[in-house]
């Protein structure tokens, strides 16, 4: 599967698709759970001290709609949403998390640059500039503490400048593991290519340091996410936790990025 990945289409998806198949809420950690279709997705992480939403789709009602529904088919209550980490200041990141701090109380953290980027949308991209105020502006290298459960936050710029990515501990039947979640998966025409190399060679330290041994992607297109989760949902014993690669599957997965910026030179 990993190998597949390298060589797959699916790294060029089509963002613009009418039509897209919507992935049944599905938890495939003890604690972390997706929500989403094949082309984006946010993720639940449940704490001891309420419920992290990372990123939070696209910024229409379709979304809002299907994080709502995603909490009750997974049997969580949504009042106890207490924080939302978005990566980046895009749409289909921000989502409308503005929408949900103004009906349920919960807290947005994002970078203060690309607050600012969003507040300010360029003409050129199809989202309408943001409304809400954020809670708490992401600082490069702090640990975002909800009660025992503590994510790492790394600034990692060039797909936008203010781009965060995130180190995240979830177990596997109480087995230990942490997740990387690159903020800005794609090479963009405006994007930073040297910043955007450097904070891969920055975030990959990291991962490193913290034994990193699986990814999750906010576009599930990019990463065979959705077969994965399928396979999560017809899981039986003995067959291993598709999202667990080991410290040199990850860094396998990783390449696809090194050599994104190659090709982009």
């Amino acid at each position: 599967m990993y190998r597949s990945w390298r060589k797959s289409k699916s790294l060029k998806p089509d963002f613009n698709k009418k039509e897209v198949s919507i992935c049944p809420a599905t938890r495939f950690f003890d604690q972390l759970s997706f929500v989403g279709d094949e082309i984006v997705g946010c993720f639940i992480l449940e704490t001891d001290a309420g419920i992290v939403l990372i990123d939070c789709m696209n910024p229409d009602e379709r979304c809002a709609h299907m994080i709502e529904k995603g909490f009750q088919d997974l049997e969580l209550d949504i009042n106890d949403l207490c924080a939302i980490l978005i990566s980046h200041g895009h749409g289909d990141h921000y989502g409308m998390a503005g929408y949900f701090k103004e009906t349920y109380g919960t807290r947005i953290y994002m970078s203060e640059t690309d607050y600012n980027f969003a507040r300010n949308m360029p003409e050129r991209f199809p989202w309408n500039p943001i409304d809400f105020t954020v809670d708490l502006f992401l600082q490069d290298g702090e640990d975002l503490r909800f009660g025992e459960t503590v994510i790492h936050a790394v600034h990692t710029p060039g797909h936008t400048e203010g781009c965060f990515s995130f180190v995240i501990p979830v177990t596997d039947e109480g087995r230990v593991h942490h997740m990387a979640l690159w903020g800005g998966s794609g090479i963009l025409p405006d994007s930073n290519i040297s910043d955007y190399y450097h904070s891969l060679v920055k975030f990959s330290a990291v991962c490193d340091r913290y034994h990193v041994d699986g990814e999750i992607a906010t576009h599930p297109c990019l990463d065979m996410g959705i077969e994965r989760l399928n396979l999560i949902r017809n899981l039986v014993d003995g067959i291993p936790n598709p999202f667990v690669l080991g410290r040199e599957g990850y860094q396998y997965y990783e390449q696809i990025f090194y050599n994104m910026v190659k090709q982009a030179e």
